[in-house]
């Protein structure tokens, strides 16, 4: 016998507050847009990494640690997507008096909820790692330089390191709607989001401008500093995220309804954009090397086509080659001047293209 409608469906988790009215239908949601940009935003980051890699592995072949921090940073993300995506289905993106309470109720919903406290920091701290390991390759010969990374490296990995522990704290501790009046549940939610927010923006900032004294005293020509612009522009947008993330949560932070303010698309762009600027690098590379190489690709699938369309003028019974490369000829030419379909055909007979494949 199949349980009836849980009587719960239709109360909302906590009262709406004045002025508002509980919706459980079909209320406000941030769902569809956190969506949209997780789908626009990880599909770039992927397509970077896979840049990242192909360009570490094929043409360079110098694989590195940064790299394998990046490929970490990359499984992070889609991690974060996915409880994105799960958490969604419970709430996450709506006002909290307009999630039913029975969805709340259960200790693995509330415990989902508070997961990406976890995949949060570990993606941010790998991200950053890369860029850092990635300095350390470039500028590692300056030995002050390396000590200012490698305490870098120690402050991250200590903070981040904190955060997981605080969040693993909170899907034991936190596991109720009746602990949320827990001082440390309302700590989690409250303070220590806004310092994590602080302390990312900070520390992006610093990694940022790290190099910046190093770069001013090399003597780049004018092309190579403009290079280098897109690779700074794209820091500035991780930058910005992160800022705009710290100021929604400054702005909110003493608010109830985490489920509504702390769906913020900028932790999206955030994430993402980190693991793009740290693959920024390889990019020139990827570009030089597609350059070079598509004029070769186009020839071969040009006398692929060619070889195609000889093969099936051979097969036509009793009509000579050169009668069906008249008849080509004609319909190029309307039968006055030369015949392209020759000349061509005899061009490609006469090239150096090594044979396909």
């Amino acid at each position: 016998m199949s349980s009836g409608p849980n009587p719960l469906d239709n109360i909302p988790a906590v009262k709406a507050p004045p002025g508002e009215t509980s919706n459980l239908i079909n209320p406000p949601s941030k769902a569809q847009t956190v969506t949209i940009l997780d789908a626009v935003f990880v599909s770039l980051m992927l397509i970077a990494v896979l840049i990242r890699v192909f360009v570490r592995s094929k043409l360079v072949k110098n694989w590195g640690w940064d790299d394998g921090a990046c490929i970490i940073a990359a499984l992070g993300s889609l991690s974060h997507t996915i409880l994105y995506t799960q958490m969604i289905k419970i709430g996450y993106g709506r006002h909290i008096w307009d999630i039913p309470a029975s969805w709340l109720l259960p200790t693995q919903n509330v415990q989902l909820m508070s997961s990406n406290g976890i995949t949060y920091p570990v993606t941010v701290f790998f991200a950053k790692l890369c860029l850092l390991l990635f300095y350390l390759r470039v500028f590692g010969v300056k030995k002050a330089f390396r000590i200012i990374v490698f305490a870098s490296v120690a402050i991250l990995a200590a903070f981040y390191s904190a955060m997981v522990g605080v969040a693993i704290g909170s899907l034991v501790k936190c596991t109720g709607i009746s602990q949320q009046a827990n001082p440390f549940c309302k700590a989690y939610s409250g303070p220590i989001v806004l310092l994590n927010a602080t302390f990312n923006v900070v520390t992006d900032f610093w990694i940022l401008l790290l190099p910046f004294p190093l770069l001013a005293r090399l003597n780049l020509q004018f092309r190579q500093k403009l290079s280098l612009i897109p690779v700074f522009a794209a820091g500035l947008g991780a930058c910005a995220a992160s800022l705009a993330r710290m100021i929604e949560f400054a702005t909110n932070y003493r608010s109830a309804d985490v489920f509504w303010y702390q769906a913020t698309n900028a932790i999206v762009v955030e994430i993402n954009i980190a693991i793009i600027v740290a693959c920024v690098s390889c990019f020139p590379h990827f570009y030089n090397h597609m350059k070079d190489n598509t004029p070769t690709i186009t020839i071969t699938i040009t006398r692929r086509g060619l070889l195609s369309s000889d093969k099936t003028s051979r097969s036509w019974k009793g009509v000579p080659d050169d009668s069906v490369a008249a008849l080509h000829g004609k319909q190029f030419s309307n039968g006055e001047g030369p015949n392209p379909y020759i000349e061509l055909r005899q061009a490609t007979s006469r090239s150096n293209l090594p044979p396909s494949r």
